[in-house]
């Protein structure tokens, strides 16, 4: 008794969206430098706009361009 039967998934879901830090240091430039190119519209990747002082960037966008996937 006392243990569940729902399967257990080992690997997370990897995460839709990155966040500015993780898609900053991914890109290897600094965090304020991406914030700043995003509200100029120049950012290497598209943000998502969540709320008016909060981005998310897509994962693939951002893999791709870190050259993390083809």
């Amino acid at each position: 008794m006392g243990q569940s039967t729902a399967p257990t998934d080992e690997h997370e879901a990897a995460p839709l969206f990155y966040s500015e830090q993780e898609t900053a240091s991914l890109l290897g430039i600094h965090r304020t430098t991406l914030r700043t190119l995003a509200l100029a519209g120049k950012a290497p990747v598209e943000p998502i706009p969540l709320t008016e002082h909060k981005r998310v960037y897509r994962r693939v966008d951002v893999q791709r361009l870190a050259g993390l996937t083809k």
